[in-house]
């Protein structure tokens, strides 16, 4: 899918309607700058770095029907763009995920996830 220059993040996209369910703006003001030094950080990234690099990230596509937002984004204009999520590394003992669209070296985003409930995963090793 791309791209060799650095990812921009666009929040022309971005929904705060879930009742703060998935903003940002709900967390506490520690999560939020850290979650903004995060974003800085993978700023820096390009798409093929992220991808390179997913399983540190947790970078992917996203397979709505593996989440609890059946449905995907509210936004229909986004609907034919891909969906990926990525973790923001060392929030909420690493469970906080940005979730979006990705369109030539744009990353939309759309919902910040605090507790990695939009699409859980089994715990490993544990």
């Amino acid at each position: 899918m791309e791209i060799g220059g650095k990812i921009k993040f666009s929040f022309e996209y971005y929904d705060n309607s879930k009742n703060c369910k998935y903003c940002i703006s709900c967390w506490d003001s520690e999560k939020i700058k850290e979650s903004l030094g995060r974003l800085k950080e993978i700023n820096a990234k390009s798409y093929d770095e992220l991808s390179q690099a997913s399983r540190t990230y947790h970078f992917h596509q996203v397979n709505w029907k593996q989440s609890i937002e059946q449905n995907g984004f509210p936004d229909k204009r986004i609907k034919d763009m891909p969906h990926f999520q990525f973790a923001l590394l060392g929030i909420n003992y690493g469970l906080a995920r940005v979730f979006g669209a990705y369109s030539t070296g744009t990353f939309y985003i759309v919902w910040f996830d605090l507790n990695h409930i939009i699409c859980p995963t089994k715990l490993r090793n544990t």
